[in-house]
């Protein structure tokens, strides 16, 4: 049990742990306000060895990198080689400075019936954990690139980027079985202890070959050494697939060759964030890029499953993307989801075979891996503008309407193509019309919070969101007025690209797009409404308004990445 003690100033709480007790200062003569307002001095806890505890014991295999466990050098601050050739070693995690308001905690421990404590200890905090701290990951790995000395990633990411992480000795998982096997001594053990992957393997072409044919097994993918087993790249799928390597790698930007290193890595939009929270936008984009099984999944590596919308529709999804929905909401996703069920997907992709086209139908016509070859410019997901009918783009049109003609009329696809265009050029309109609102008042000091009032971006620096060529385009820790115009270009206008390419006829009228461009516009006109309004009240009232301290400070904003770079002076 948890024991308080008090004297006239101070209340300790003295909280017993396995392998040692530590005392946290309560400051009695601070009320809850005003703490909030002065978390820019907020208790540091560097000792606290998490490790330590037995529920949370040092991560095995620890000896196949270098760890760093300093608390005068935490993890943050560790300087990595500016490389991507050759892999650096691991880092751990901990320990790590648990930054945030102690006395919220108590007081809400007192209140819950609880005690305070980490939130990896297993113990059950009630009412959204509000008596525990954060202690985060265990161990992370170095990151790469040009701002790879910035940010870490979760060690889930050597599966994904195999080439760099998995199959380097810095970062490899280990094995506990040692020796060299054969392929049938593989099947042998893994029919006991992975029997699914077994009869996947068996259903493909790799394990039952065509006549004339050779097996492909397991040692040939992933090596003999089983404490050095390799997770195949595309650079291995291509040894054999030497047509589809050499159409993936000649994607150009906007495609899968370029999904991880150049989109994520090289871009740096993913590091502002804790590596917890960018690890599903790295899966899939390392996936696309690094792997061939993310369409053709293990271990049937099927051509007919990658031909199915559901296969695209695991990445092409979501409010940034939305091509999986709009094709589901037009008349061909109709017919799919009615009669897909019934159609021989190992036939190739033409109009003979399909009733509909789909996704790879159209995007990867005859099987082709470069899927830019479909496109006209890239727009960084719709969020440029550009009218994809102009002249300069006849041929990729041209390309567009003869894919249609398999089953339509040129009259009938060149109709709907410039239906797309001139919606396109129109959403935009709206976005600049927000644009003036929104910059007016950035421009007159009475946007709420300023720039200047908010944690600094992933560069360091306080600058208007929205300012072209300048801002980051966050969409959090941002005023309301700039997310909201941020949605509107970003989720809507692209929306109303996707739909209008797909053919989508729900969504562009009634649905996400462009009634709820309407919408948006209508609510970024109400904050402004309300910004100019409380402005002028302050005025004749003699008031001046300074952003509160929760825009710039609290447990999650001080582990955002400008912060770090605001203290390294970088």
């Amino acid at each position: 049990m948890s024991k308080f003690y008090r004297n006239t100033n101070q209340l300790f709480l003295i909280i017993p742990f396995s392998m040692s007790t530590f005392f946290i200062p309560h400051i009695s003569s601070h009320s809850l306000a005003q703490e909030l307002n002065n978390t820019g001095h907020q208790i540091e806890f560097v000792q606290y060895q998490v490790e330590n505890r037995s529920s949370s014991p040092p991560y095995e295999g620890e000896e196949r990198g270098v760890v760093i466990t300093s608390p005068e050098a935490p993890p943050d601050l560790v300087q990595l080689p500016q490389t991507t050739e050759t892999p650096v070693a691991r880092t751990t995690a901990t320990p790590r400075r648990i930054l945030g308001n102690m006395r919220f905690r108590h007081e809400m421990a007192d209140l819950l019936g609880e005690r305070v404590g980490p939130d990896d200890s297993g113990d059950v905090y009630h009412a959204g954990g509000l008596a525990s701290y954060y202690t985060g990951p265990k161990e992370l790995f170095p990151a790469k690139g040009k701002f790879g000395q910035l940010y870490k990633f979760l060690p889930i990411i050597r599966w994904y980027d195999p080439a760099y992480y998995f199959n380097s000795e810095a970062f490899h998982p280990g094995s506990a079985v040692t020796g060299e096997f054969t392929n049938e001594q593989c099947i042998t053990c893994h029919n006991l202890e992975n029997p699914g992957i077994v009869a996947q393997w068996k259903q493909s072409k790799h394990g039952t070959p065509p006549e004339g044919k050779e097996i492909v097994g397991c040692d040939r993918c992933h090596g003999e050494n089983h404490e050095k087993l390799v997770m195949p790249s595309y650079t291995l799928c291509g040894e054999c697939h030497e047509k589809q390597l050499k159409g993936h790698r000649e994607g150009g930007r906007g495609s899968h060759a370029h999904a991880y290193h150049l989109e994520l890595i090289d871009q740096g939009c993913q590091m502002e964030k804790p590596a917890e929270e960018t690890t599903a936008c790295l899966a899939c984009h390392a996936i696309a890029e690094n792997r061939c099984d993310g369409c053709h999944t293990r271990h049937r590596f099927s051509a007919a499953e990658a031909r199915k919308p559901t296969s695209c529709g695991v990445c092409h999804s979501g409010p940034e993307q939305y091509e999986y929905e709009m094709y589901m909401q037009s008349y061909h996703g109709m017919i799919y989801q009615g009669e897909g069920q019934t159609w021989d997907w190992t036939k190739p992709l033409n109009a003979k075979n399909y009733v509909v086209p789909t996704c790879a139908y159209c995007h990867m016509p005859d099987g082709e891996h470069n899927v830019t070859r479909m496109s006209t410019v890239y727009t960084y997901m719709g969020t440029s503008l550009v009218d994809r009918g102009a002249y300069r783009y006849k041929a990729t049109r041209d390309a567009w309407i003869n894919t249609c003609k398999g089953c339509h009329s040129p009259r009938f696809a060149k109709d709907h193509l410039e239906a797309m265009d001139e919606a396109v050029k129109l959403s935009f309109t709206k976005y600049r019309e927000a644009m003036v609102i929104v910059t007016a008042l950035y421009t007159d000091n009475l946007i709420d919070p300023m720039p200047s009032d908010l944690a600094p971006d992933s560069r360091g620096h306080n600058v208007f969101s929205l300012s072209p060529g300048k801002g980051e385009m966050r969409k959090y820790n941002v005023s309301n007025i700039e997310r909201l115009t941020y949605e509107m270009l970003v989720d809507i206008i692209g929306g109303i690209y996707k739909a209008k390419s797909h053919n989508a006829y729900y969504s562009p009228i009634y649905g996400y797009w462009e009634w709820a461009q309407d919408r948006w516009l209508l609510q970024i006109k109400d904050e402004a409404t309300k910004l100019k309004r409380f402005a002028e009240i302050e005025e004749k009232l003699g008031m001046k308004h300074t952003a509160y301290p929760f825009w710039k400070h609290g447990e999650y904003t001080d582990m955002l990445l400008g912060w770090k770079r605001k203290e390294w002076g970088k």
